[in-house]
């Protein structure tokens, strides 16, 4: 007689507690979400110091205008919106004085005239410091005047034609006069 003996399987169906991945504990999903969020924050900070340093390198350096004194302009009846300053710089070891003109509502003038700033003597003789166009909005030169009196007693901006000697009509001058 033979005996029916009952075998355990060593197979376990599918669906019948097979055993997944463990889950994660509340503190170890907190420590993740930590550490993303610390990746995610050092990934902008990077970003940002990158941004930084690529505006520095290609930016404009040492833009500014050291200014030593300072003499607003206004227009004359010529042009009466017209405004703006004339600041001076440090006197370097050749006596040159560096000078910035900022001015707004001078009007663009054709190409055989050009605008010319003076310096004003002790006598009010104007002494010529250079000539400059002017576009749309606010225009700012840059010019040099060497020997330039200690205590200019004014400004004036004059428009003249090209080949002209002698001073043109003035557009603006110092606001004080």
């Amino acid at each position: 007689m033979t005996l029916a003996v009952p075998s355990r399987s060593t197979t376990t169906a599918a669906g019948d507690g097979a055993s997944s991945p463990p889950e994660l504990s509340q503190a170890a999903q907190r420590k993740r979400r930590e550490r993303l969020s610390e990746v995610a924050v050092l990934g902008l900070v990077l970003l940002g110091i990158a941004v930084f340093f690529i505006g520095y390198a290609t930016g404009r350096h040492d833009d500014t205008f050291g200014t030593n004194w300072y003499s607003p302009l206004r227009g004359t009846s010529v042009a009466p919106h017209t405004f703006g300053s004339v600041q001076g710089g440090s006197i370097d070891p050749a006596g040159n004085t560096p000078l910035l003109v900022t001015v707004r509502g001078l009007r663009i003038l054709p190409a055989n005239e050009h605008y010319v700033l003076y310096v004003l003597d002790a006598n009010h003789k104007p002494l010529r410091c250079g000539a400059f166009a002017v576009g749309e909005g606010t225009t700012q030169i840059r010019l040099n005047f060497p020997g330039l009196p200690k205590r200019p007693h004014g400004w004036k901006i004059a428009r003249e034609k090209k080949s002209t000697v002698s001073i043109g009509e003035t557009v603006a001058q110092t606001a004080w006069h």
